[in-house]
């Protein structure tokens, strides 16, 4: 699977098992302690980490504010991926086996 060891960065801790599920490796998360938006040092500095060692995407829950992803993003030159987070999260996720649909084409567009 072309997931399998991709670097990323989330927003936010809300994706261990989806992390465990495809063999990512977790390099950074925007946010420093759950639910606290990043400060513009922390970005900076995440943005500095991401030099040495370069992330393919950031993951963020569709309803999350993607004001803090979508700088880092552009910066890193990486894209933000929107992720359905549950069943309902996006209208493409109507039931269980369509959120993962739904979650790895998400994904895999982000690689083109």
């Amino acid at each position: 699977m072309p997931l399998k060891g991709l670097a990323i960065v989330v927003q936010h801790q809300g994706f261990p098992y989806l992390n465990a599920w495809l063999g990512l490796k977790q390099i950074a998360t925007l946010e420093p302690k759950p639910g606290m938006e990043p400060s513009a040092a922390h970005l900076g500095k995440l943005l500095s980490e991401l030099q040495q060692h370069p992330a393919r995407m950031v993951l963020r829950a569709a309803y999350q504010n993607g004001r803090s992803s979508e700088w880092l993003a552009q910066r890193a030159n990486i894209p933000v991926v929107a992720l359905p987070f549950t069943v309902g999260g996006t209208s493409q996720a109507g039931d269980l086996f369509a959120l993962f649909d739904d979650t790895i084409a998400r994904m895999l567009a982000g690689l083109q």
